[in-house]
């Protein structure tokens, strides 16, 4: 972990130092610019096939709901793999606007 020896590195609520939680612009193989997420300096190796989540719309607010749910439940446990704890929704948004998880 990069930032964890920097005394500014805000602690959680039971004393362990948080890592640094980033979106930023990076381009892709296509050339295309993509969002990518950096936990600690490194990026997450995560992608959402996008192809799936239209064909479940296709299919119907039913589905298209469940294949959310599923995409970020998958996104919340590669995250939680990352930091090296369990994390939520409600940590991940946090960690979004203060850029710490």
């Amino acid at each position: 972990m990069n930032d964890n020896n920097n005394s500014s590195v805000p602690l959680r609520a039971d004393g362990t130092p948080k890592v640094r939680f980033e979106v930023m612009m990076r381009p892709a193989a296509n050339g295309v610019i993509e969002k990518a997420v950096f936990i600690d300096g490194e990026e997450l190796d995560w992608a959402m096939d996008a192809s799936s989540l239209m064909e479940a719309r296709a299919m119907g607010p039913k589905f298209f709901r469940a294949v959310q749910a599923d995409i970020i439940r998958h996104y919340v446990e590669s995250v939680s793999e990352v930091v090296g704890r369990k994390v939520t929704v409600e940590d991940i948004q946090n960690a979004r606007q203060t850029g710490w998880i």
